[in-house]
């Protein structure tokens, strides 16, 4: 009976420290798990996820010789002035820009504006100049008139050189372009060929505007993928075409004045979207790069949208 008794207090204070064992240990999991919970709470508040600093707009403004630039968050820029042949060259610490390499022809005296990443933690922007420009590195400054925001002043020379050069023809449209002139794997057929014009994506039924005073030589359906055109001969001989047009509004030996509305956007022929395809073609045959022609007063990368825009 003793041994029993004996045996049965072993088993009463097994069982007893068995469960005062288990209610620790859960009460100590309850205790670990609130306080990952609040840890993890603690950090998602603490550390809300950050969004990169970035180039935002791009400006060149031909008129007043004037350089501006805005970016998400305020920086330091870096300014230098290479020689041989002369350009600007603005570095933008901290700043990301995940875009390919942009490249937009100007005029005579700023020729070309460029925007790139040039390592992981900076991005390029590059003024190429004229080689009968000349600049004193000491007469340019960056100035910022608020956060995030940034202008350079040129030399108001380099404005006359723009200014005066430029040609007798205006913006058939106003909007991004989507297309630059130039060899490009073409968008439906695939197969690698020379981009005569430019494209402009606007909406369809955007007004497209003669370039300058003209004869109508065409204007209807084409079969060679162009959808509806409108075909204009200049005094000078010079040629332009307005391609995938939605409707058109003059005839064939109609003239038309510069600025006249001659059709409207649209996108026949062999097209993914709205947009109007704009040549140039000086001499009536050999198509060129209409930027070299065209009336700008202004040219904007609209980095963040990816959108270059006149």
């Amino acid at each position: 009976m003793q041994n029993f008794l004996s045996r049965s207090r072993q088993i009463f204070n097994l069982l007893t420290n068995y469960k005062l064992t288990n209610k620790s240990k859960s009460l100590n999991l309850r205790l670990l798990s609130l306080a990952l919970c609040g840890l993890t709470t603690s950090l998602a508040i603490a550390t809300p996820t950050a969004q990169a600093n970035r180039l935002e707009t791009f400006v060149y403004d031909l008129t007043d010789s004037r350089i501006e630039f805005s970016v998400r968050n305020d920086i330091e820029p870096k300014g230098t002035v290479i020689s041989n042949p002369t350009r600007i060259v603005i570095d933008l610490p901290g700043i990301v820009y995940l875009g390919p390499t942009v490249r937009r022809r100007v005029g005579r005296g700023v020729q070309a504006v460029r925007v790139g990443q040039v390592d992981a933690n900076t991005t390029r922007m590059v003024v190429e100049l004229s080689p009968e420009v000349t600049l004193n590195p000491q007469d340019l400054r960056l100035k910022s008139s608020q956060l995030g925001r940034w202008t350079m002043q040129l030399p108001q020379n380099i404005a006359a050189i723009d200014l005066n050069s430029i040609s007798n023809f205006t913006l058939p449209v106003t909007g991004p372009i989507s297309s630059g002139f130039g060899w490009r794997v073409h968008p439906i057929t695939g197969q690698r060929k020379l981009h005569k014009g430019v494209d402009f994506a606007v909406p369809t039924g955007t007004p497209i505007f003669a370039a300058a005073d003209g004869l109508v030589t065409y204007a209807g359906w084409t079969d060679d993928g162009y959808g509806n055109v409108v075909e204009l001969r200049h005094e000078n001989g010079a040629l332009t075409l307005y391609a995938h047009t939605n409707k058109v509004y003059v005839a064939k030996g109609q003239s038309v004045s510069k600025g006249q509305a001659i059709a409207e956007v649209g996108s026949t022929g062999r097209s993914t979207g709205p947009h109007l395809h704009f040549e140039i073609q000086p001499d009536g045959r050999t198509a060129v790069d209409p930027m070299d022609y065209l009336q700008l007063r202004q040219v904007t990368l609209d980095l963040a949208s990816n959108s270059f825009k006149d």
